[in-house]
């Protein structure tokens, strides 16, 4: 019993690393060694996505000027509109927004300090920037993400046909603004974790690697930086696709350390917002 465990556990343990191995070099789940679509098909995509019925437009409308929509809208092209088997959806970047807004401005700080894994192309961390960078306040935002920040690769967006290969710092050349904030950290979040010199948190967001242990991991470190009132955003928050993420968010539920907000009506792209007691 004990050996099939030992084995079942370097097995996965090898499988994760090989994944990580994998994406390191620009070929994991959403990146491709080629150019995958053309221009005109990526444009199309968008463009489903933006009448897809699950897009939160009510909220968006409500809550977003014609400027901050067009901003997030035109980003999520370049660095959220990929061809894969799942549904398209950014609304998480509307969400992220509105609850930094809200805990900016609920707070006295001046400086706000965030934590973001699994950078991917960035967009996550150019929205929080662009909402941070309307306010009077200094800010860092520390993403981490296994894919190097100044390598050459395809992403699987829109850039590929236009451009070819282009390292994420050539990806986001039209937002060098939001950018200069922004510290990109290459490598597992726990490694990189280990090396980050914060005292304090003040906003998380997390969507690194989907699996109980590294959420766990990721928690751990943001909850003893945190104070009361911060706030860690968990993406994914899926049933059936993952169930490590659910697991653990519903045991932080009775912990009570927390206020845990689950959105999880759409069936592909749930989140859980917890805010500190």
């Amino acid at each position: 019993m004990l050996k099939n465990l030992y084995l079942t556990f370097h097995k996965n343990y090898f499988i994760k690393k090989l994944k990580l191995f994998i994406k390191s070099f620009g070929v994991g789940s959403f990146l491709n060694s080629e150019v995958k679509g053309t221009k005109e098909e990526y444009v199309k995509l968008y463009e489903e996505c933006l009448k897809n019925p699950n897009r939160i437009d009510n909220f968006i409308k409500a809550n977003f000027t014609n400027e901050d929509e067009n901003f997030i809208n035109d980003l999520a092209l370049l660095t959220q509109i990929t061809k894969k088997s799942t549904e398209l959806n950014f609304n998480h970047g509307f969400l992220l927004h509105e609850y930094l807004k809200k805990y900016l401005n609920n707070s006295n700080e001046k400086k706000i300090y965030i934590v973001e894994t699994g950078t991917a192309r960035g967009f996550s961390s150019i929205v929080m920037s662009y909402l941070l960078s309307k306010y009077d306040i200094e800010y860092e935002i520390h993403t981490i993400d296994i894919l190097p920040h100044k390598t050459k690769m395809y992403w699987n967006c829109i850039s590929d046909p236009i451009n070819g290969k282009v390292s994420r710092e050539e990806l986001l050349i039209d937002y060098k603004k939001y950018v200069k904030n922004i510290y990109f950290h290459e490598g597992q979040s726990k490694d990189v974790l280990k090396k980050l010199n914060l005292d304090r948190v003040h906003f998380a967001f997390i969507d690194g690697e989907h699996d109980y242990s590294d959420i766990k991991h990721e928690y751990e470190y943001v909850k003893k930086r945190n104070s009361k009132g911060d706030i860690i955003f968990c993406d994914d928050y899926i049933h059936g696709r993952f169930d490590g993420i659910v697991k653990f968010i519903n045991e932080i539920k009775n912990q009570n350390l927390y206020k845990v907000d689950v959105q999880d009506s759409n069936p592909d792209r749930g989140y859980a917002i917890l805010e500190r007691n």
